[in-house]
């Protein structure tokens, strides 16, 4: 530790941190906008200028190295008014777009204009206009807006492992561009990796924007819950934003130096799925009904099964798991011979414990790591998966034909997340375990557990509506083994229950009643 002096306040700090994190852990925000702490130190934007005793001129926070005793001045006369004329630099170009900005409300560059910011401008001349251009799958660029920050280009090529983002032209001119790398001699022609709403979020000025939230709400619309991305067994620590009891989008976790900085596009702008065409009535055989009818039919089923096939629980919580594997060890006690298996493709068989990037993990269920341990994953492969569901005499499919696990809405749109390696399925028709169902015929034995009205719903001899993923609170166990706690961020229509509750229902539906015979 070392022992610093701020505008004449003593501070003790971790020396071996950037000045502006080690300010900031004690209260001092130093304003900067090129900075970051995951990304290298390029001293680009000058707003962050401090005055240290004994050096005869102004240096950036950002690139000092913290010394014992040194003496700064932070805030002083002259720094403010060095940070003014820097503001003032920044400004000449920049458009007057706040009223239409999807950045509003959490832009450093607006917060800073207002405290470092002039009422009018000097500025007399013709500013730049430069059309907006896109640059990615779900990436657009505003270079007006832009103040060459150098952070989405650092971040591309630091974080992510590709080099596609560069500074071209000189001057006035300088623009950030996308520069296709060439792959088998082709370029592609836009920016397609998992991370370009991560680009969005450090962008410190709205010059990057994620076209599938462009103008869709202002951040202060927003209701904002801590919890758990839903996306893969990596659990992410996020906020989360909804409006109108609809999950917009995840954001990074409020303390990202605890919980991590980004997060994928994979999880944070899947969860929308969540509120739409969603499943809210019984089914038999595709026609609406209710419980009373349902759940006897599929006690009845269970009761008359020799062989039981069950897919998934992967997408429940602990709880919701320990009841389900409680109800398996039940039919088994009673001579069913049941298998268990949380994994319904290819995929999920084939990358286990792999990973697709340094985020998204292999395995594309929250609580997979739990259900590993449970002994869920009984079967070798997937040709084993679709032996068992044409031998099976019935088979119960838990959240695994829901979205957007089994499939995202939409995906087949450009401006959906793009993962390498993974094919993300645009309806349940297209999962591989809906085709191996209506391959093998197995739609009239199948009971299906779902969140949502869709093919599945109408083909399976029982459709039963259950919580989604944000609608309930509960434990996970992420892929280091560490738990999870999980927060109920959406207000679920009334008498929607969870997979482990049902099952509950289910033994009491068809316990038989006093003096009558089993």
């Amino acid at each position: 530790m070392a022992k610093i002096f701020v505008d004449g306040t003593e501070y003790e700090v971790d020396e071996k941190k950037n000045l502006i994190d080690a300010l900031k852990d004690k209260g001092v925000e130093i304003p900067h906008f090129c900075y970051h702490s995951k990304l290298s130190v390029v001293g680009m934007c000058r707003i962050c200028l401090i005055e240290i005793e004994g050096v005869p001129k102004f240096q950036a926070a950002c690139n000092t190295p913290i010394k014992d005793g040194m003496k700064i001045n932070a805030f002083g006369e002259k720094i403010v008014k060095a940070r003014e004329g820097v503001m003032e630099f920044l400004l000449i170009n920049h458009p007057l777009d706040c009223p239409v900005c999807d950045k509003a409300g959490e832009c450093r560059l607006q917060n800073y204009s207002f405290s470092l910011g002039h009422e009018t401008t000097r500025y007399k001349e013709e500013k730049r206009n430069i059309p907006q251009e896109k640059i990615g799958t779900n990436l657009l660029i505003n270079h007006n807006r832009c103040i060459l920050c150098y952070r989405c280009v650092r971040f591309d090529r630091e974080v992510v492992g590709v080099n596609d983002l560069e500074m071209l032209a000189r001057g006035n001119d300088t623009i950030i561009a996308y520069t296709p790398p060439e792959t088998s001699g082709e370029k592609s022609t836009y920016l397609n990796h998992n991370y370009q709403g991560a680009l969005a979020d450090i962008c410190p000025v709205g010059a990057l924007l994620n076209e599938n939230t462009l103008f869709q709400s202002r951040v202060w619309w927003y209701e904002s819950h801590e919890s758990h991305c839903h996306g893969c067994s990596t659990l992410c620590k996020v906020t989360t934003n909804v409006k109108n009891n609809a999950l917009y989008r995840y954001m990074p976790a409020q303390n990202p130096h605890a919980d991590g900085f980004f997060i994928c596009d994979y999880g944070r702008f899947s969860g929308k799925n969540f509120s739409e065409n969603r499943l809210l009535h019984y089914a038999e055989a595709g026609a609406k009904t209710t419980s009373k009818q349902v759940l006897p039919a599929l006690a009845d089923k269970i009761a008359s099964a020799r062989s039981i096939l069950v897919i998934g629980g992967g997408t429940e919580s602990c709880d919701d798991v320990d009841q389900i594997a409680a109800s398996i060890n039940e039919w088994r006690a009673a001579g069913k011979q049941v298998k268990w298996d949380f994994r319904s493709s290819r995929n999920a068989f084939s990358k286990g414990n792999d990973h697709y990037d340094f985020l998204l993990s292999g395995d594309l269920r929250p609580n997979a790591k739990y259900l590993r341990d449970k002994g869920a994953t009984e079967l070798k492969d997937f040709d084993a998966l679709q032996s068992e569901i044409r031998n099976a005499d019935l088979v119960v499919v838990i959240g695994e034909l829901s979205a957007p696990y089994a499939y995202h809405m939409n995906a087949t749109s450009e401006n959906h997340a793009h993962v390498a390696g993974l094919e993300i399925a645009n309806a349940v028709e297209d999962t591989e375990l809906f085709g191996s169902l209506e391959s093998a015929a197995a739609w009239i034995k199948t009971a299906l557990f779902t969140t949502h009205h869709d093919s599945a719903t109408l083909r399976a001899a029982l459709a039963i509506p259950m919580l989604a993923f944000p609608e309930r609170a509960g434990r996970f166990v992420d892929k280091t083994g560490a738990t999870k706690t999980t927060n109920s961020v959406l207000k679920p229509v009334q008498g929607l229950e969870s997979p482990g509750q049902i099952l509950v229902r289910l033994k009491t539906a068809a316990r038989p009643t006093a003096g009558a015979s089993a």
